[in-house]
């Protein structure tokens, strides 16, 4: 499981990028554990949909561990809650 930073901005980007992709080298679900997440931008959701699409390539998705009213927000702002299953839907 992959604790996501409390500030998930563009400046967060590059250092989340690489432990993704050290993420994606399991071959498996992706567990992002979102508790303490409490800013979300655009940049990181995208770097989430890429990583969802990777998963989805593979057969695989990420799985979500808690909740984050910012990180929810955000996703629907930009109309990719259910794409990310941030609600639990596949």
């Amino acid at each position: 499981m992959l604790k996501l930073p409390n500030e998930m901005t563009i400046s967060q980007v590059e250092a989340l990028h690489t432990e993704l992709q050290a993420q994606l080298q399991n071959d498996s679900n992706v567990c992002l554990d979102i508790s303490e997440v409490t800013k979300a931008d655009t940049a990181c959701v995208q770097l989430l949909c890429a990583l969802q699409k990777s998963l989805q390539l593979g057969d695989h998705a990420i799985v979500w561990e808690g909740a984050s009213e910012a990180l929810q927000s955000a996703c629907e702002t930009l109309g990719v809650s259910t794409y990310l299953a941030l609600n639990g839907d596949r």
